[in-house]
């Protein structure tokens, strides 16, 4: 996209300087996601040395947007040949990056599911809290594999791409986000 005087965005300018540079951005993403990860939500100012810069625009289009950054590594790694040594870099930076992002998806909503029980039935102790999260997670990998299985069985499908994979299983956790904003979750273990 470019702006109206012709120029590109900033984060447009770090993409194709990635882009233009393959066998450093193995090395630069690195960097990128390091830096995500000290930058604070209410920095306003982000110091970098003079060499990294120019990821300045990446960094802080993404440091409280994992889900954003997941996408962003997808659409850089498909600038490369499938078979090249960066289509390879990027994939396992991918993997890393999207591997946290789902680990924070899971702990945010199985904060909101507890938040959700305690409104509807109430504090319970602390072990039993846990015992109900073990139990509660395990159902929705149960119900995951499932739902998982029904899509193959209705595509005919013997193994779904992984767009088509990643695609119900958004629309999977939209259903257990739902559930939980609705209330739609076990009562306590007792």
């Amino acid at each position: 996209m470019e702006l109206e005087n012709g120029s590109e965005s900033p984060l447009e300018e770090c993409t194709n300087t990635l882009l233009r540079n393959p066998d450093k951005v193995k090395d630069w993403l690195h960097l990128a996601d390091k830096y995500m990860q000290t930058f604070g939500a209410d920095d306003d100012k982000l110091l970098l040395p003079k060499a990294h810069e120019f990821l300045q625009p990446l960094i802080k289009a993404y440091a409280q947007n994992s889900e954003g950054f997941v996408q962003f590594l997808l659409q850089l790694r498909d600038c490369y040949d499938r078979g090249s040594a960066q289509f390879a870099d990027v994939q396992t930076i991918y993997r890393r990056v999207n591997g946290r992002y789902v680990q924070q998806s899971r702990r945010e909503r199985i904060s909101r599911a507890v938040a959700k029980a305690e409104e509807l039935y109430g504090e319970i102790p602390f072990t039993h809290r846990m015992q109900w999260m073990a139990d509660l997670e395990h159902d929705w990998a149960q119900r995951r594999l499932a739902f998982m299985d029904q899509q193959r069985e209705r595509l005919k499908l013997a193994r779904l791409s992984t767009e088509l994979r990643t695609d119900y299983l958004l629309e999977f956790w939209d259903i257990v986000d739902t559930e939980i904003y609705e209330g739609k979750i076990p009562p306590w273990n007792n």
